[in-house]
């Protein structure tokens, strides 16, 4: 029974990966066909999880259409704050400040240090990674950096989790001096940080992406000795890692097609595929 299970899920989840979608916003309403619509927007770390979780969806249901919106996390969150979709994606926890609304963790998600596939560095500390952003300090070859914007969650994840010799945090250090150092650029999501360090030849660049986006046009570096896989952050030793969440204003107003679409995100098929993804599920996909 399970391995019949898991053929089958391995099956839907090879049709999402294989296809490539394209996805508009629009408002929180039925669609024009008379199918049920789920409109869903936010993070663009999430953003090629929520597709693929979707495309399987919309097969096993042709009476609903998924919409995807991708922006980042904080709008995702606002997004869902002030009613605009379903539920928006966030590639962090809630701040504080982002009252009225609750968030459910759909998976873990590695943050990988990224540098062209030229570039002849292949670890680095958390030290060298918060002088190079916070002081412009090279690490060998590597002279510049990427950071994202604001309201990314990637990047709420890596400022609070990089830290110097004395243990200060990234984050600390940009509430005293506001601006990473002069060689770091911000890029506004997941695709323009692979596309500007897959076309940096020279080699001399790194940034940050969800270790789910990894793929060969990119060359993940091991963080204080220690590869970039799902293993390794399961295990603990990897330690740049985060929550993938989803947020809604309350279990009371979500319709019963979102309900039903998140309880499949948390089944063992959309765990399953989550994890066949390089993302980390969070239940076991194998004991239905």
């Amino acid at each position: 029974m399970k391995k019949h299970f898991k053929k089958v899920v391995a099956a839907l989840a090879t049709i999402a990966v294989g296809a490539s979608f394209a996805f508009g916003f629009v408002g929180c309403a039925s669609a024009d066909d008379g199918k049920t619509e789920l409109v869903i927007s936010g993070s663009s770390s999430v953003t090629p999880l929520m597709e693929r979780l979707a495309a399987v969806y919309e097969v096993l249901n042709e009476d609903i259409k998924i919409t995807i919106q991708t922006s980042d996390s904080g709008t995702g969150v606002k997004d869902a704050i002030d009613g605009k979709n379903d539920f928006g994606m966030a590639s962090r926890n809630l701040k504080q400040s982002e009252a009225g609304v609750v968030q459910k963790t759909i998976c873990k998600d590695g943050v990988a240090l990224v540098v062209n596939n030229a570039c002849s560095i292949g670890s680095v500390t958390s030290s060298q990674i918060y002088n190079l952003y916070a002081n412009g300090v090279s690490i060998g070859n590597i002279t510049n950096a990427i950071s994202r914007e604001d309201g990314s969650g990637t990047r709420d994840a890596f400022d609070g989790l990089i830290k110097n010799d004395d243990g200060a945090k990234l984050e600390d250090f940009l509430k005293e001096h506001s601006n990473f150092a002069n060689c770091v650029d911000i890029q506004n999501n997941t695709g323009a940080v692979k596309s500007a360090i897959a076309g940096n030849s020279s080699g001399n660049l790194t940034g940050y992406i969800s270790m789910g986006s990894l793929d060969e046009t990119v060359k993940a570096l091991d963080f204080e000795g220690v590869a970039a896989t799902v293993e390794n952050v399961k295990n603990g030793s990897y330690k740049l890692s985060r929550p993938f969440n989803i947020v809604y204003r309350s279990e009371e107003l979500l319709s019963a097609a979102a309900k039903e679409f998140i309880n499949f995100i948390l089944s063992p098929a959309g765990q399953y595929i989550a994890e066949s993804q390089g993302y980390i599920a969070i239940q076991d996909y194998v004991a239905a």
